[in-house]
């Protein structure tokens, strides 16, 4: 809705141009501000912006003074030669009954390419042209507004925690000629670039990516509150490279999609039989319904595999000869660092014995997503290769792998499940 100040000094008038905006525009009484002169109307324009002014042309230069004739030209040129302090209003049109005043002031108002309104009482022909401004405002307003929303609005967004993983996560989607770089206002110290996606029904999806530029859960949270509210995204993704759990079922090269994140540094530390012990408080985040249905029947689909494994071998990413990575639908974990440790593998894999993977981020990505949904759901999804088993043998030779092929499945998830 638009805001409207009336700045005239006849309570007659007033009332008369508050009803045709009342009733006859569809205004409620707060997007109406009223002034009497020429000094109130100047403090009301300091304090707030107005979309339209209706202005007399026959104004008092102050409260409880007689009317000028060029009043609402001065209340003009105090607009035009302003500084910063004056919020400039979006329309100003000239109302006034005195015909005098009316062919006087028309010229130069239109001069200054605004326009004039003749609003005899015995005539109704005012009206309709105070309507027809009113609606222009609010078409006007409505149009600069939906740009706004569409140029900052994004379907779904994409976050690494690393250089190296947004690097291959760019090299999946197309290579660099595909992404564009995103210019914002807000001083925000992410850098944002942006790329569409045709899916399978033929559908264009609008992307938005960016990386925190380290690891952890707050720079991930951070990251992930931003594309949410920021380029108000239905859904956040996360690729890149994790630890996996030893186990018979998981190598290194394979992809872990997180059906469930587990916080497993949350609790109490507490002195027992002279050592530190965490007491841990289990908290775990889901994914949603919607993408655990969608990503499983992706994971089994045949083709998926394949296509994986083809584009690594065609990046020159292969490590060891694979044959192929396997995706797995897995629970992980996340904690605050870098875990080499075998006991303290075992003593997560006790607690929960279905974990297969860790990283530093994934439970600020779910978290964030819960916490934000509201009225509308926000969605989360993890996808990371295994680089290495958390154990002091760090298998860096995948990262690039992992990097690339979870951004690929990633891809493939867009592509066909959106």
């Amino acid at each position: 809705m638009i805001k409207i100040l009336i700045l005239d000094d006849s309570d007659r008038k007033i009332d008369k141009i508050k009803q045709v905006l009342l009733e006859g525009c569809g205004l409620h009484e707060n997007d109406i501000e009223v002034a009497n002169s020429v000094a109130t109307g100047r403090m009301a324009i300091t304090k707030d912006y107005f979309d339209l002014v209706l202005l007399d042309l026959v104004l008092p230069l102050f409260e409880n003074e007689e009317p000028q004739e060029d009043g609402g030209l001065s209340f003009i040129r105090d607009i035009i030669s302003a500084d910063g302090r004056i919020k400039i209003p979006t329309q100003i049109i000239g109302l006034t009954e005195k015909e005098n005043a009316y062919n006087k002031e028309k010229e130069e108002f239109q001069s200054l390419l605004f326009n004039v309104i003749h609003c005899k009482q015995s005539d109704v022909e005012w009206i309709s042209q105070v309507k027809q401004a009113v609606n222009y405002s609010m078409r006007c307003k409505e149009t600069v507004e939906s740009r706004l929303r569409s140029r900052n609005n994004y379907d779904i967004a994409v976050i690494c925690a690393l250089s190296e993983e947004f690097k291959q996560m760019i090299q999946a989607f197309g290579g660099e000629d595909k992404w564009q770089t995103i210019q914002i206002e807000e001083d925000i110290p992410f850098q944002f670039r942006s790329t569409v996606i045709t899916t399978a029904n033929n559908h264009d999806v609008r992307v938005v990516a960016a990386m925190a530029g380290r690891p952890g859960v707050i720079p991930t949270s951070v990251l992930t509150t931003l594309m949410y509210t920021l380029f108000h995204v239905e859904s956040v993704f996360m690729t890149g490279f994790s630890a996996g759990f030893p186990s018979n079922n998981l190598k290194l090269g394979d992809i872990l999609v997180a059906s469930s994140i587990q916080d497993y540094a949350s609790g109490k530390l507490k002195d027992v039989d002279g050592s530190v012990k965490l007491l841990k408080e289990i908290h775990q985040v889901e994914t949603s319904t919607s993408f655990s249905l969608a990503m499983q029947e992706l994971i089994e689909d045949d083709d998926t595999q394949s296509i994986i494994m083809s584009k690594i071998r065609k990046a020159n990413l292969l490590v060891d000869s694979r044959d192929s990575y396997q995706v797995q639908w897995s629970a992980t974990c996340c904690g605050p660092y870098v875990v080499t440790s075998k006991e303290v593998v075992e003593e997560l894999q006790e607690n929960n014995r279905k974990l297969e993977g860790l990283d530093m981020e994934g439970f600020g990505l779910y978290l964030s997503s819960k916490l934000l949904s509201g009225k509308t759901q926000k969605t989360a999804l993890w996808m990371k290769g295994v680089g290495d088993f958390a154990d002091p043998n760090k298998a860096d030779g995948y990262h690039r792998t992992c990097s690339y092929s979870s951004a690929v499945l990633l891809y493939r998830f867009i592509k066909e499940k959106l």
